[in-house]
């Protein structure tokens, strides 16, 4: 695993203290030992003016995916899943130890992120855009509902949402990728660079590969 993302999610730039250090390589055994991730994924074609996905006739509203999407006629709706035993363990260290349940979180959304990437390249697509998961930008939330009940995402996966909406398990994820235009996550590519805080600030909200 590329702890330089594990360390970003932990909002750190460099190499950390020796016990984190210590901390970040214990969890990463034990996620790679526990997870068991499950993906599912469909094609669509792409209409445009307004943007929405042709064969379900479902709009997607937001001037961001307008944007990344703008050269595609074709895009993927993938989610994919590290299972309940994950959770589980992150629940069990969250009572246990709180520095190592920190690490645990970060280290899950890492190896969730590099799974799914992972597998996006085995698919055989020679040009896509990278990910976009509803939430991001100004994509409407709702869109998780609307693309999981098409990917029948609790019946394929086991992801159901709770109350108040969010994915279980947690360590669950569902996103867009626009296929046919290759567009990596960069921040000359992002539509915000010029009102961005974190790059204000010298940061990134991505890492480079």
């Amino acid at each position: 695993m590329n702890k330089q993302v594990i360390r970003h999610y932990l909002r750190a730039k460099t190499l950390m203290d020796a016990h984190s250090e210590q901390l970040i390589d214990e969890c990463i055994q034990e996620v790679k030992q526990i997870a068991q991730f499950k993906v599912v994924y469909q094609l669509y074609c792409l209409s445009h003016q307004p943007l929405m996905l042709e064969e379900v006739k479902l709009l997607l509203d937001s001037k961001d995916l307008a944007f990344y999407l703008q050269e595609c006629k074709q895009c993927m709706i993938i989610a994919c899943t590290l299972g309940v035993l994950i959770d589980r363990q992150m629940k069990y260290y969250e009572h246990l130890d709180m520095s190592k349940a920190v690490v645990f979180d970060a280290v899950s959304n890492a190896y969730l992120e590099e799974c799914c990437d992972a597998y996006q390249k085995t698919l055989g697509f020679e040009s896509y855009t990278f990910r976009l998961a509803p939430g991001y930008g100004d994509i409407p939330l709702e869109l998780n509902k609307s693309f999981a009940s098409l990917l029948e995402m609790n019946k394929k996966l086991g992801v159901s949402f709770n109350d108040a909406g969010l994915l279980i398990p947690m360590k669950s994820m569902i996103g867009i990728v626009g296929i046919g235009q290759k567009v990596k996550k960069t921040c000359l590519s992002c539509l915000r660079k010029e009102s961005c805080e974190l790059r204000r600030g010298g940061q990134r909200c991505y890492v480079k590969d």
